[in-house]
């Protein structure tokens, strides 16, 4: 036994275990979570520092840039400094992950949804999963209500859970630390809200480059769990082949379900391709995609612990 354990580092196992842990069990309240404060910041420095419309594409580039480096370096620094000199780094390194690793608010937002769609209360609805997605929920049906839903809780799962957990494998704390705060910078600076196409690209193309990893990981893994055949042929017959269509295909493939479709976003309606099944989202649709999803989150969760034990022992 003393073989098999001599040598080995088990913080950082230990480390994903307990945000793991706390994201399945607790929920931070969203008032006193710092990622709720870096979202009111990023809010307010896109509104002060985005240029006006009689500026070119150039300067809002270089605004979004500095506006983003400006604002998360000395957070990132700071926070590095802070694990590197602490006499016990692998507490700040726990809170830190407990922070990122939120999923379980969309978890939470989604059953909301669920519990309202059942019980036939359509604002109520739609309130709720306008809180998961960036798009105009006030106008959606019933079918469109649980459709933008499903679609959330995917993307979340793929971009947040598994990003912050490739991540935090690949680079530690400081590496998922730098991640989720660009992706949260992205979704704060939705390239689709007026004024802001320009001023969000350089963080955008940032992050679309970093969700490569984590969405293909957890497409794979979710593949397995379910109806692999079925998923790669929707993949295979998507007719449009950017990213996003590629994961909804992905998912409505395993789930027989027609995912995508026209959208609204800062009252502009961009009609977006349907993709995978052939049938419509049903209430049913949504309970399998919750337990589909729960079941690949383990499975992200055994395949990041294994990686972690396999660097512990070199």
């Amino acid at each position: 036994m003393d073989l098999l354990t001599s040598g080995i580092d088990y913080q950082p196992l230990l480390v994903l275990w307990l945000a793991i842990a706390v994201d399945a069990i607790w929920r931070w309240p969203q008032r006193t979570h710092p990622l709720t404060f870096m979202r009111y910041l990023l809010r307010q420095m896109g509104r002060k520092v985005l240029p006006s419309a009689e500026y070119g594409p150039t300067q809002h580039y270089i605004s979004g840039t500095l506006a983003a480096l400006v604002l998360l370096s000395p957070l990132v620094v700071c926070l590095t400094l802070l694990v590197y000199m602490a006499e016990y780094p692998v507490f700040f390194e726990a809170v830190i992950m407990v922070v990122l690793l939120d999923f379980g608010f969309q978890r939470q937002q989604y059953n909301k949804v669920l519990n309202s769609i059942g019980r036939n209360k359509k604002s109520l609805s739609r309130e709720m999963v306008a809180i998961m997605t960036a798009r105009q929920c006030d106008t959606l049906t019933d079918v469109g209500i649980a459709k933008a839903a499903i679609e959330a809780l995917w993307l979340k799962f793929l971009y947040l859970y598994c990003g912050v957990i490739v991540y935090f494998v690949i680079a530690g704390p400081i590496g998922a630390l730098i991640y989720r705060l660009l992706l949260l910078t992205s979704w704060q600076w939705h390239y689709r809200a007026k004024g802001m196409y320009y001023f969000a690209m350089p963080v955008r193309k940032v992050v679309s480059i970093l969700v490569i990893p984590p969405a293909l990981l957890g497409s794979v893994i979710t593949l397995i769990v379910s109806h692999p055949i079925k998923g790669i042929k929707a993949v295979k017959n998507s007719p449009v082949k950017d990213g996003t269509s590629l994961l909804l295909a992905l998912l409505g493939g395993v789930l027989n379900i027609k995912l995508g479709g026209p959208a609204i976003y800062a009252n502009k309606k961009y009609r977006y391709p349907r993709v995978g099944g052939r049938n419509e989202v049903k209430y049913s649709h949504m309970l399998v995609a919750r337990s589909t999803i729960i079941y690949a989150m383990i499975v992200v969760a055994v395949v990041a612990s294994l990686c972690l034990l396999f660097q512990g022992t070199h």
